[in-house]
């Protein structure tokens, strides 16, 4: 048990990231934004995160700032190699451990809009994991509604132009007590209503008649003529 209980001694070196293999238990993707982050605080700030790997070159931490590391075609990087086998328990338990511990943190939300707000004063978002539009939401759902009304109030307060919410449509329920005040109610806005009518459009739309429509391949889309005027 004492033995199991020491640290391990890592070997720090600077190696071919073509040698670098990501670990077949990973669980965690990272998409394009993330990476793209990523690259701008690399470019910025050099690699400052540990990459950890096993013995055989597979990642246990890290995964992230490798794929960041390829996109920005850099040939070797700076790791701290593990005398383990990336199926060993200990590398299991790292590479676990790397991605969950950061989640126990508590974030002081008022803080971070603080600090990105000073950032983005001086600077572009990009780099630490927040843009402008996600900036604003965090503003938005962290502040009480006398405060903060819409996510364009929101941006307003953090110097940012509106977004375009979009146009929202408005809903009416209407409840009837019998099928014939429903009817009723029908002629009165001059619509027609069926058994299988769940809701309907005011002033009424025209609907799309789906009955003759079918899908096809994309090739035998290519073949199909247009008919003639």
């Amino acid at each position: 048990m004492e033995n199991e209980s020491r640290s391990l001694e890592f070997v720090t070196k600077v190696v071919d990231i073509s040698i670098l293999k990501e670990h077949p238990k990973n669980y965690r993707q990272h998409p394009d934004d993330q990476i793209e982050h990523l690259c701008k605080s690399i470019t910025e700030h050099g690699i400052y995160k540990n990459i950890v790997v096993a013995n055989d070159g597979t990642i246990l931490t890290g995964h992230g700032v490798v794929k960041a590391c390829r996109k920005l075609e850099l040939k070797q990087i700076p790791v701290f190699e593990l005398p383990i086998a990336p199926d060993d328990i200990k590398a299991l338990k790292l590479l676990a451990a790397d991605n969950e511990l950061g989640h126990l943190a508590q974030i002081d939300d008022k803080a971070l809009i603080e600090l990105l707000k000073g950032v983005m004063d001086m600077d572009s978002l990009l780099g630490t994991g927040f843009d402008d539009k996600m900036l604003a939401n965090l503003m938005f759902v962290s502040r009480p509604a006398s405060e903060i009304k819409s996510i364009n109030e929101a941006a307003e307060f953090l110097g940012m132009p509106e977004y375009d919410e979009g146009k929202l449509s408005l809903k009416l329920i209407v409840n009837f007590e019998s099928e014939e005040n429903r009817q009723e109610f029908a002629k009165l806005i001059g619509v027609e209503l069926t058994e299988k009518t769940k809701y309907i459009y005011f002033p009424p739309v025209e609907k799309n008649d789906l009955k003759s429509v079918r899908f096809v391949e994309k090739e035998e889309a290519a073949n199909v003529e247009e008919p003639k005027a």
